[in-house]
């Protein structure tokens, strides 16, 4: 999976996860400040990004998440997709 597929399905499990327009997710949204992301989003979140790309996010590293980018390496690095 390329990074643009990577940044759409990205884009589509926050979009799902957290009620929020689809065009309204950039990569530099601030995942708690723009998107309202809270403790329990962000479960809901890591088990959705396993189910999508097959990665596991560890609390820790889900924590030190800020941005969509930030998310969006992770994935890349680990090799989701």
């Amino acid at each position: 999976m390329d990074k643009k597929e990577i940044e759409q399905k990205v884009k589509e499990i926050l979009a799902d996860r957290l009620d929020i327009d689809i065009k309204k997710i950039r990569p530099d949204s601030d995942l708690v400040d723009d998107l309202g992301m809270d403790s329990f989003r962000a479960v809901e979140l890591a088990f959705a990004v396993r189910e999508e790309f097959g990665i596991e996010i560890p609390t820790k590293d889900m924590a030190d998440m800020r941005t969509v980018r930030d998310l969006m390496k992770y994935i890349e690095k680990k090799g989701g997709g």
